[in-house]
């Protein structure tokens, strides 16, 4: 059975880019790389159906032959709205369609084996803080969350996330990191 690889991460590029001072190609090129290695290493891709760098690292996933994209997809739009997400279920191998939103976010980081953070944003604080409380209170399947330095604002997690999940985090410096990792 393949590893399943949550993968969070920024779906605003163009705020990462100015954020970041970091060139939006930069990401996608980034993005590009975590989708192949991905796609190499036989593993099964948990997304949230958005736009931004999940999206980009499940079109380059799908291109080097990955096999399997769950998409999670909020069947309500609360709190939030989910119109503007639909045209990414197009992506999906499998539609794992979640009561709302909270469920979405949360279970892309409690069902799958492995999560990646390819980026901070609000989204993506919400969705450690989840692996944070899990961790603590021995919830859901994850055993390990993969932080890409060189996609992460000052190169680290919030400290305030980093020194409760220090157990299961891996940092790694560059993408192309990740293939030992994977292997």
């Amino acid at each position: 059975m393949a590893i399943k690889v949550g993968v969070i991460g920024p779906t605003n590029l163009q705020k990462l880019s100015k954020l970041t001072k970091k060139p939006r190609s930069f990401f996608v090129g980034k993005a590009e790389i975590i989708g192949k290695l991905l796609a190499e290493a036989g593993c099964e891709l948990w997304i949230n159906s958005d736009k931004g760098m999940t999206n980009i690292i499940a079109r380059f996933y799908k291109k080097n032959a990955g096999k399997k994209i769950v998409i999670l997809y909020p069947r309500r739009g609360e709190p939030w709205p989910n119109k503007h997400v639909e045209p990414y279920v197009k992506y999906a191998d499998r539609l794992k369609k979640e009561p709302n939103w909270f469920w979405a976010n949360y279970n892309v980081v409690s069902l799958p084996d492995f999560c990646i953070c390819a980026g901070l944003s609000a989204g993506t604080l919400s969705e450690l803080a989840y692996i944070k409380w899990n961790y603590q209170l021995k919830c859901g399947s994850l055993k390990k969350i993969i932080a890409i330095r060189e996609l992460l604002r000052k190169r680290r997690l919030p400290p305030e996330i980093e020194v409760d999940i220090k157990k299961i985090l891996i940092y790694i410096n560059k993408t192309g990191e990740l293939k030992q990792i994977l292997s």
